[in-house]
C-alpha cells in the first residue's frame, strides 16, 4: 500500500471503537491535517482517507499501524508508518553505563532538562492529555538523574497518569508504554488498581509479539514491585495471571523469566522448599545463558544473590524491555 492510495472506509468502525475506548473525543484529534467532518465521514464509512493522513490519524490515537493492523486481522497487510508514536518515552530510559561516572549524569541531566523544556512547550502549545503525559514523565526523568547527582528534585504530580491508565477500556502498546515507565513511580494501591484495569481490558491472543513482551515485561516489573514491598499476596495474583498469559502469549524469555519469579516467590512464601526454590532461579539463568543472552543471565544472576542474601544490597524493582 503506497502513501498516495486511500485507506478503505471499513476501517473507519474500529477507529471509531478505538478512539471512544480511549475516552478521546474526535475534537481532541483533529487538526489542520485531519478534519472533524473528515473523520466523522470516515468512522461512518462514509468517506476514505489518504494513507498519510491514516498514518497520522494512528499517531493521534497512539495506536501503532502494524497494532492497527492486527486489530483488523489484517496481519498479512502490514502499513509501515513512521517512527514517534511512543512520544518522547523511549529518551527517558537510561543506558545501564549512564550512572557509572558523574560526566555522564550531568550530561544526561542537561539532556532531561532539555526534554521537559521540550514536553512543557508541547502542552503550553497544545494542552492535550498526551502532550502532559509526556511532560510529567520528562519531569519525572529529571528527578531521577536528581537523585543520583544528589541534588533536589521537585514534586510531580502523577494523578492525570494514573486517572488515564485506570480510565481505559482499550490497551494498546502505547499505554503499556506509559505503564511500564510510571510504575515505579506510583504506590502500590495505584499499581494494584491500574493492573488490574490492564489485564481486564486485554486480550492476550489480540496482541501483537511487541504489545505482548510490554505488557508481561510490565507483570513481571509489577510482580517485583509487590514482593519487594512484602505484598505477597499481590504479587501471587500477579504472577498467576503472567502465568496464563504467558500460555496464551508463549514467548520463550517471558517463560524463563516465569521460572525464575515463580522460584523466587516460593523462596519467600515457602521457607521449607527454599531449595527447590533456588534450583528453579538457577535453571532459568543456565537457560538464558545457554540461549546466549548473558545481559539477561548476568541480571538473574545478580537478583538471585540479593534475594538469597549473597549480596546484602536492597532489590530496587526494575523492567526489562
Amino acid at each position: 500500500m503506497t502513501r498516495k492510495e486511500a485507506v478503505a472506509v471499513p476501517y473507519g468502525a474500529l477507529i471509531r471503537q478505538i478512539r471512544e475506548a480511549k475516552h478521546i473525543r474526535l475534537a481532541d484529534i483533529a487538526d489542520e491535517q485531519l478534519s472533524v467532518a473528515l473523520l466523522s465521514r470516515f468512522e461512518r464509512g462514509e468517506a476514505d482517507m489518504t494513507v498519510t493522513k491514516f498514518l497520522h490519524l494512528l499517531h493521534r490515537l497512539h495506536v501503532t499501524p502494524d497494532e492497527f493492523v492486527h486489530r483488523a486481522g489484517k496481519t498479512d497487510e502490514p502499513v509501515r508508518g513512521p517512527v514517534g508514536f511512543f512520544g518522547h518515552f523511549n529518551d527517558f530510559y537510561l543506558q545501564p553505563d549512564t550512572a557509572d561516572t558523574p560526566a555522564s549524569l550531568q550530561a544526561a541531566l542537561a539532556q532531561a532538562q532539555h526534554l521537559a523544556t521540550e514536553t512543557q512547550t508541547d502542552y503550553q502549545r497544545e494542552p492535550s492529555r498526551w502532550h502532559l503525559i509526556n511532560w510529567r514523565g520528562a519531569q519525572v526523568h529529571e528527578n531521577v538523574l536528581r537523585r543520583y547527582l544528589a541534588l533536589p528534585t521537585v514534586p510531580v504530580d502523577l494523578h492525570p497518569v494514573q486517572d488515564y491508565l485506570l480510565n481505559l477500556d482499550m490497551w494498546t502498546a502505547v499505554d503499556f508504554q506509559i505503564y511500564a515507565y510510571f510504575l515505579s513511580h506510583l504506590d502500590d494501591e495505584a499499581n494494584r488498581l491500574i493492573w488490574h484495569a490492564a489485564v481486564k481490558n486485554t486480550a492476550m491472543t489480540q496482541l501483537t509479539s511487541d504489545s505482548a513482551h510490554i505488557i508481561l515485561a510490565v507483570g513481571e516489573a509489577q510482580f517485583q514491585s509487590f514482593i519487594v514491598h512484602g505484598r505477597t499476596n499481590d504479587a501471587g495474583d500477579v504472577l498467576k495471571t503472567l502465568a496464563e498469559m504467558v500460555r496464551q502469549q508463549p514467548l520463550m524469555p517471558h517463560q524463563i523469566h516465569q521460572l525464575f519469579n515463580e522460584g523466587w516467590y516460593a523462596y519467600v512464601t515457602r521457607p521449607a522448599g527454599k531449595s527447590a526454590a533456588v534450583q528453579s532461579m538457577d535453571q532459568a539463568i543456565s537457560i538464558l545463558t545457554i540461549l546466549h543472552h548473558p545481559f539477561e543471565a548476568k541480571y538473574y544472576q545478580q537478583l538471585k544473590n540479593k534475594i538469597t542474601h549473597a549480596d546484602p544490597r536492597p532489590i530496587i524493582p526494575d523492567i526489562w524491555l
